[in-house]
């Protein structure tokens, strides 16, 4: 089978491992072209991968020899990106979050969905072995009463374009917290109705690091909490899901997942641990070879900033703000 020429924009930190996974990791993919601001890291980054350097994404998303897009760059450039590569009739990776917000990301929205371009969000926990055991054990609880989210994770002071809201549109509601809205979406099937959220600033300056956010459900019924900090040393990724049946409570850093039921704990083994870069290339090459739906749209990408953007407005308000249906 022919490989996919892909092209990806944007090579930090994280753009870079994408751009490694998918020359030296997914079979079905051929990198042929980077483009990164910064010419002599990019350059040489190119010639590790034997791809090209380009300096304009522009004219990276328009070249003949790129197929597909990754964009793995700054919220405030995708607009533009995002909108070129569906009039080309691109397919994309967007990295979460795939909009600023809102008022960007609807047009965004209407671009790929008006194109019929296959479109996949970044939101590479749906690919985690612990967080696909709980959705595949989620069943047996039956009723789901309440889930609780905790992440705990390092600041991230080296990425200066992370505490600008111009650039990065918003700290770690939106950086973080949409990988937990994402998920209580995919576990629950359910909307996210309304969110009551306070946040603070332990390390950084212009966004917040911590945030505790209530969430109402669409069933009217099932409650949940999201609870993130990049304030600590320390790295967790607590999932809790509760229902008539008995609770799951697992990990997704540390890798444990245990059922507990009327007779008490019992430990859950989940698939052995995969690299979620790698595992969403390859449902990306999938889909662009046309044997895959995406895992998680542009749309589902769109519903966690809605809920993140009401996360802000509550704040604002000091009290629980409806979040915005697509």
């Amino acid at each position: 089978m022919q490989s996919t020429k892909l092209g990806i924009i944007g090579l930090g930190r994280h753009g870079s491992r994408y751009a490694r996974h998918a020359a030296q990791d997914v079979e079905a993919l051929h990198l042929t072209a980077i483009c990164r601001r910064d010419e002599a890291a990019g350059r040489a980054l190119a010639g590790e991968l034997d791809c090209r350097w380009m300096g304009n994404a522009r004219e990276l998303i328009a070249s003949d020899d790129v197929d597909a897009i990754v964009l793995v760059t700054l919220p405030s450039l995708l607009p533009e990106l995002v909108t070129l590569a569906a009039e080309l009739g691109k397919p994309l990776l967007v990295e979460k979050p795939v909009a600023a917000g809102l008022e960007s990301g609807r047009p965004m929205l209407a671009a790929v969905e008006s194109a019929n371009i296959y479109c996949i969000a970044g939101h590479t926990l749906r690919f985690n072995s612990l967080c696909l055991a709980m959705r595949d054990e989620i069943g047996r609880l039956g009723r789901i009463d309440t889930l609780t989210f905790s992440q705990r994770f390092p600041p991230q002071l080296q990425l200066d374009w992370l505490d600008d809201p111009a650039r990065s549109g918003g700290g770690n509601i939106m950086h973080t917290g949409v990988h937990c809205f994402d998920l209580l979406r995919w576990f629950t099937g359910l909307e996210i109705s309304s969110v009551a959220c306070s946040m603070r600033s332990a390390v950084t300056t212009d966004t917040e690091d911590n945030f505790v956010a209530s969430l109402q459900l669409s069933n009217g019924s099932t409650l949940a909490q999201v609870n993130c900090s990049r304030s600590s040393t320390s790295r967790n990724g607590l999932i809790e899901i509760s229902g008539e049946h008995g609770q799951l409570v697992g990990d997704h850093v540390l890798g444990t997942l245990h059922f507990l039921g009327p007779d008490g704990p019992s430990e859950l083994t989940p698939d052995a641990p995969v690299m979620t870069v790698p595992a969403i290339l390859e449902a990306f090459a999938a889909g662009v070879g046309g044997s895959a739906t995406a895992a998680a749209s542009y749309r589902d990408g769109l519903a966690a900033v809605a809920v993140a953007e009401a996360c802000y407005r509550s704040v604002s308000s000091g009290r629980f703000e409806d979040v915005t249906a697509l």
